[in-house]
């Protein structure tokens, strides 16, 4: 088994991403496309550098514990982590913030997070008068 050349797995996974405009999907990107070249070298040959199509799920624990899931739920546990739910938010006052954050979420994807969020006591749900007849909750830390 010999030495990968870093220098060059780096320059491929830099022209792997070169395309893409956002810095921060740039920045996943380029780690995904550099773990994935990089387990290409110490499983073997499984054509990784071809484009990433044949990866597997059984590829993805390798990144280790820097690779969080992303998605809803885990951006609003990043705004958990960061004080956003202090004072009390609606749900729209959190896709509102995510809007801010660049993550066009629908407000319909982001009630299972909030509700699970909840039921692991991070976040508090309380209910609230709306406009009108109409009841809104909001979240806030407990």
């Amino acid at each position: 088994m010999t030495k990968p050349d870093y220098a060059d797995l780096v320059a491929q996974a830099e022209r792997a991403v070169e395309a893409v405009k956002n810095p921060e999907l740039k920045r996943v990107a380029f780690e995904k496309v550099l773990d994935d070249l990089l387990g290409g070298h110490h499983v073997g040959t499984q054509g990784s550098a071809s484009g990433g199509q044949s990866r597997t799920k059984a590829a993805v624990p390798a990144a280790g514990p820097k690779s969080k899931k992303g998605g809803p739920q885990a951006y609003v546990e990043e705004m958990v982590a960061e004080g956003f739910f202090k004072k009390p938010k609606t749900i729209a006052e959190v896709k509102s913030e995510l809007l801010n954050r660049g993550h066009h979420i629908p407000i319909t994807s982001l009630s299972g997070p909030l509700q699970k969020l909840c039921q692991k006591k991070t976040l508090r749900r309380q209910k609230g008068k709306g406009k009108g007849n109409k009841q809104t909750f909001s979240y806030s830390e407990w």
